[in-house]
């Protein structure tokens, strides 16, 4: 069981933000207690860092950042060659941001933990 986590998805989650539905929580929770794999895109880092540092949302990165890598079940995803030319197969996503998530996500045969309507109404999401 693996699930990659968009940018919200992810902050929510290791902040214990109450925004976060129920149902991505447990399927996250269960990812983790059970030996899945959460994947994490360095774009979706870099979108954290963006928020942090506009002050868009209330966390620390520094902090929420060394949680991630102490987590032997959280996966860093560099964005490969491969995943760019994963890219060019999304379609119907124009944000380059949710499309690297996307194409991270078929490159990795597995779903897209994400609360943005556009990747969820284009079915590469499991939530």
């Amino acid at each position: 069981m693996k699930y990659v986590l968009d940018t919200h998805v992810l902050i929510w989650y290791f902040t214990g933000s109450q925004r976060l539905k129920k149902n991505a929580r447990d399927r996250i929770d269960e990812c983790l207690s059970k030996g899945g794999s959460l994947l994490i895109p360095t774009i979706v880092l870099s979108e954290c860092l963006d928020i942090f540092e506009k002050q868009r949302v209330n966390f620390d990165f520094p902090t929420l950042y060394k949680i991630i890598k102490d987590q032997p079940e959280v996966l860093i995803i560099d964005f490969t060659e491969e995943i760019f030319e994963e890219t060019f197969k999304v379609k119907g996503i124009h944000d380059i941001h949710d499309r690297i998530i996307t194409a991270t996500a078929r490159f990795y045969s597995t779903g897209v933990i994400t609360k943005d309507k556009v990747m969820q109404g284009k079915g590469e999401v499991k939530i």
